[in-house]
């Protein structure tokens, strides 16, 4: 994964020296790091992560699930040596899993942080409108929704998955059937919250306080 654009720099400088030599350079640098930031907080491939995180995060949870379920049956050595190993299969596709999600939920808050910084430098209505294009956020919205509704869906199957046919509830079903539940909820929210807030971002940028509200600066 790609460093992260640098925070922009003090407009006026270090002994009133702009670090840009016109407004013009400071447009351009401006557009470039809202380009690859917006790509980062929204860009296609960014929503294709989050499917995948979902996707491999399912898989490893029904191995650990097949594994557990393996011994509602019977404890005796072939069960207990095959629940072991779909188990440690699934676990060593879950930590990835996992750890891919926490790093892609801190660098939304990073890129979040960073788009507001280089948005208050100046203002470009002009250059701004392309990132109008609401495609990208309508497919962040409907794949998020989607995976909350996947999810409670699953959730609300839990009545009809706890019996078996002897009368009995097995613990691991259960166990499987809540967490491949709630990660797609989870994933989903996550996703909702990312789009929300790059909207809430783009609002602010296509209609800005009026200079006259907002404090005084460079390049204003």
């Amino acid at each position: 994964m790609s460093e992260l654009p640098s925070p922009p720099p003090d407009p006026d400088g270090p002994h009133g020296i702009a670090p840009w030599p016109d407004r013009g350079s400071l447009l351009d640098e401006r557009r470039r790091v809202l380009d690859e930031l917006t790509r980062r907080s929204v860009g296609p491939f960014r929503l294709l992560g989050l499917v995948l995180v979902v996707l491999a995060f399912e898989l490893g949870w029904g191995l650990v699930g097949v594994g557990l379920m393996s011994l509602d049956d019977t404890l005796d050595g072939f069960n207990l040596v095959f629940a072991g190993f779909v188990g440690l299969v699934g676990v060593v596709i879950l930590v990835p899993a996992l750890a891919v999600a926490v790093s892609e939920a801190r660098e939304a808050r990073a890129v979040r942080a960073l788009l507001r910084a280089w948005t208050a430098l100046d203002r470009d209505p002009r250059g701004d409108a392309r990132y109008g294009r609401g495609w990208l956020n309508a497919g962040w919205l409907m794949v998020s929704f989607g995976f909350v509704v996947a999810g409670l869906a699953v959730c609300a199957g839990l009545p009809d998955s706890l019996e078996d046919g002897g009368g009995r509830t097995p613990h691991s079903t259960l166990v499987y059937v809540m967490g491949a539940g709630i990660a797609p909820v989870v994933a989903g929210l996550a996703g909702l919250v990312n789009a929300v807030a790059h909207l809430h971002w783009l609002a602010g940028l296509l209609n800005p306080v009026p200079a006259a509200r907002r404090p005084g600066g460079a390049h204003r």
